[in-house]
């Protein structure tokens, strides 16, 4: 039969890059075909350090610009929702951070779906085998930061790195806040995120890693990748219990022996799973779509971090950001010695992103604390467990300020951790071609709402009232008016948006569970030949940016079905991935 594979992954991004590779990479060496929506990626703004930001914002060629639905804690605001389109998916997009959580997560993870594999004792190792870490930037700033020997892999294929010296002004910043208390931790990845610490990043020194890049460059030639190849059908068979093929916007078809797998995404992948009559029995049939199977949680259980930015101006000798930022001629030099050995100011400007993962003092004395369900709470309480987060150093904030001649900015963020709102994604109408609706419910949980409130406060109190930094700042450019609760929450309802973290969507869990979607081995309940690996199966929202989870359920799953059908696993085969432009 004409394209027929062994297995077919749909969605070229994070995860399914690393699982597609793995799978290919086994001494059956099975057929793999890899359906992505965009295309392979070129251009501006895709490797140097110095635009980790920028693909996000000025790409819109490579973000499938998802929208949410006005938002009721927020002023009915709507937000826009970030999700990477093109080879690689949102590694091609993110901010480069590289944190992994805590080892907390894991094991709760493992408790709720009731398997083992997912304890931190098991992922830790995993990890390494997904990443090649290189920690030499560390040397010239062990104080602030010393990897953990034994703890981080060398030889994998996502590269990790540190930079290789921290850019002017994040010393003294960060020792301002060590004076006034702060716990520095010198390893945030070694499963006890808590402390302030240098950000790893997923950068070396060629640029960017993204999963395709990492994976897809040295895959052998049983992997074919179709670029804007958008998946609207799942193709069944045995009276409709059997997922044999999926068939693409353009009509063409492809058909699996063994299983096709989602990896298009916590947005994505329950879109295509309702739009083809798995998910709520009455949700689908309001909008004209036949069901196959009526799994109620598809869709739901919608998380995500919640952030806002806050800005000030500073004194120049604090740091040269915009000094550099706003000298063309500085800038185009830059440009030029990038492209041309990646080297220069590019390699250095915008990597020394660094915050905490903290936990409030009070937290167990709040009464939304204590309203949460017990386990909820005991997890909460672990040590190693962060209420909320904390980044400075990052981009100009808010976009297109202006800063006066001689001076710069710092834009901090405050993150909400262990979100307890739950949004949605649901159909419009039974058009595969139509976007979702897309319900974030941000703040709609009294916990997130105190917490963030909590958040954004500190987070504001450790610049504006740090007995070092506060005699360097000008003006506030984004920031609330005071200290005070009425003050903060309306900051945050006015300016409160995403981290694109968004998980948990084709929720993993045990058997007969309320809400869940796919098991431990990431099978979609009652369904054959049809598996989800992405960070849509989360049954949590990890302590993290999710990068690497990304990488990590996709490396689990490529183990679960390399083990089921017999894989093996050996040398890598040599040849180049096919790409194919259909």
């Amino acid at each position: 039969m004409a394209d027929t594979f062994d297995f077919i992954v749909v969605g070229a991004g994070t995860s399914g890059c690393l699982l597609a590779h793995h799978l290919a990479n086994t001494s059956t060496t099975p057929s793999i075909l890899v359906l992505e929506a965009g295309g392979p990626p070129s251009g501006d703004y895709l490797t140097a350090p110095a635009h980790r930001y920028h693909a996000a914002l000025f790409r819109p060629d490579l973000d499938h610009g998802y929208t949410s639905d006005p938002e009721p804690a927020l002023n009915n605001r709507t937000i826009a929702y970030t999700r990477g389109k093109g080879l690689g998916g949102s590694s091609l997009l993110n901010f480069g951070v590289y944190l992994k959580g805590s080892a907390a997560d894991y094991d709760e993870w493992a408790r709720r779906v009731d398997d083992d594999a997912w304890a931190w004792e098991t992922v830790r190792k995993e990890y390494a085998a997904i990443e090649s870490y290189d920690s030499a930037g560390a040397d010239a700033y062990q104080h602030l930061s010393k990897p953990r020997p034994g703890v981080h892999g060398r030889s994998g294929k996502v590269k990790v790195g540190l930079p290789p010296v921290l850019e002017k002004g994040v010393v003294e910043t960060m020792q301002a806040l060590v004076g006034a208390g702060e716990k520095v931790n010198l390893d945030p990845n070694s499963g006890d995120p808590v402390g302030m610490s240098v950000f790893p990043y997923s950068y070396s020194k060629d640029g960017r890693s993204t999963s395709a890049v990492a994976h897809l460059k040295d895959a052998g030639s049983n992997l074919k990748v179709w670029t804007d190849a958008s998946v609207t059908k799942l193709v069944w068979s045995g009276g409709g219990e059997r997922v044999t093929g999926v068939e693409l916007a353009d009509g063409r078809r492809a058909y699996a022996t063994k299983e096709v797998i989602l990896c298009a995404g916590a947005i994505d992948s329950p879109r295509l799973l309702l739009v083809n009559g798995i998910g709520p029995k009455a949700e689908l049939e309001k909008v004209g779509v036949t069901v196959k199977k009526d799994l109620p949680g598809v869709g739901k259980h919608l998380q995500d971090h919640v952030l806002a930015f806050m800005s000030v101006e500073v004194d120049g000798a604090m740091n040269d950001r915009w000094a550099f930022e706003s000298n063309e001629k500085l800038m185009s030099e830059a440009a030029a010695l990038w492209e041309q050995d990646k080297t220069g100011a590019f390699a250095l400007h915008q990597s020394s992103v660094w915050g905490g993962f903290l936990k409030h003092p009070d937290l167990t004395s709040f009464p939304e604390y204590a309203a949460l369900p017990a386990s909820t709470q005991q997890f909460l309480a672990k040590d190693d467990v962060p209420t909320y987060e904390y980044i400075n150093n990052c981009l100009a904030w808010p976009p297109g300020v202006q800063i006066e001649q001689g001076n710069s900015y710092m834009t901090c963020v405050a993150f909400l951790m262990n979100p307890q709102s739950e949004g949605s994604v649901t159909l419009r109408s039974s058009n595969p071609n139509d976007k979702p609706a897309l319900q974030l419910n941000f703040l709609t949980h009294p916990y997130d709402a105190r917490i963030m409130r909590e958040a954004v406060r500190s987070v504001w109190e450790k610049i504006m009232h740090n007995e070092t930094l506060k005699a360097s700042i000008k003006r506030t450019l984004c920031g609330p008016a005071s200290l005070s609760d009425a003050d903060v929450d309306a900051f945050v309802r006015d300016n409160a948006s995403t981290v694109w973290h968004a998980n948990g969507s084709v929720m993993m869990g045990r058997k007969g569970e309320q809400g869940a979607c796919v098991d431990k081995d990431y099978r979609v309940l009652g369904v054959e030949g049809l598996r989800v690996a992405d960070l849509s199966v989360c049954p949590l929202s990890t302590n993290n940016h999710t990068q690497p989870t990304a990488y990590l359920v996709g490396y689990k799953a490529a183990q679960r079905l390399i083990q089921e059908y017999g894989l093996d696993t050996a040398g890598r085969v040599k040849e180049g991935a096919i790409l194919a432009k259909m």
